[in-house]
């Protein structure tokens, strides 16, 4: 793993109805961004939040990008164009700073220009500003209900489940000295920096590591988003 690339190489996140993720990456592709990861989720959000999330229907494309950071801001614009993310219901796509990547993987994602156009942008881009925080539940299958009823409890309005399967527990179990299954449920839960702590606090009180769930938690800064419609969003700000 290297440094060297972080402030260069994004990752972006695309969640839409299901079916529209192909559409995404032709978008991607009209912006010189070619390396994509097509899964399937399913949102929760229920009907009294359509207002506000923009996870209506169940079954979801799950979509991540990965490329130079210049050209994301015009890809993100025209993705919430075209799918018309500013309506209810329609999708989310938002973009997360990266701390490490692999140096050859990111040599294969950039031109010339990219590299040359960093060098003079100067500094790496600080995540201390983000109005939005992406909360990750990795959880043990069957425990979806209970994460997301914890943390609709304390405000969260919707989130996306993606189905997984962890391999090498072993040590895990000897270190934790608990069992661990290998079917896992990954809860994503996009909030406001202001209600994160609350909402995982939740989630880790009904379905932490010492629950029937294993819930493992964590959070990664957002940056660039649309399609989140949030009541009295200056207030997270």
């Amino acid at each position: 793993m290297n440094t060297e690339y972080n402030r260069i190489i994004k990752l972006m996140v695309t969640i839409v109805d299901r079916g529209k993720g192909e559409k995404v990456a032709e978008i991607c592709r009209g912006h010189h961004l070619y390396y994509h990861i097509l899964c399937f989720g399913m949102g929760t959000a229920n009907s009294e939040m359509l207002d506000y999330l923009g996870l209506g229907k169940t079954e979801k494309d799950f979509v991540i990008t990965m490329g130079p950071r210049e050209r994301l801001p015009s890809a993100v614009k025209e993705i919430a164009q075209q799918m018309q993310l500013h309506k209810p219901g329609r999708g989310i796509v938002f973009t997360i700073p990266l701390s490490s990547i692999s140096s050859l993987f990111s040599q294969m994602l950039l031109r010339e220009e990219d590299k040359e156009l960093d060098q003079n942008t100067g500094k790496q881009e600080s995540c201390g500003g983000s109005k939005y925080e992406l909360v990750v539940a990795i959880v043990n299958r069957g425990y979806t209900d209970k994460i997301m009823s914890a943390a609709r409890s304390v405000g969260a309005m919707g989130g996306t489940i993606i189905d997984g399967r962890g391999v090498g527990y072993e040590e895990a179990e000897k270190l934790l000295g608990v069992s661990i299954k290998a079917e896992k449920s990954i809860v994503c839960i996009l909030c406001s920096r202001k209600e994160k702590h609350t909402i995982m606090q939740a989630i880790n009180t009904e379905a932490g590591i010492k629950s029937e769930a294993r819930g493992i938690l964590l959070s990664i800064p957002v940056d660039d988003m649309l399609g989140l419609h949030v009541e009295h969003e200056d207030q997270a700000q």
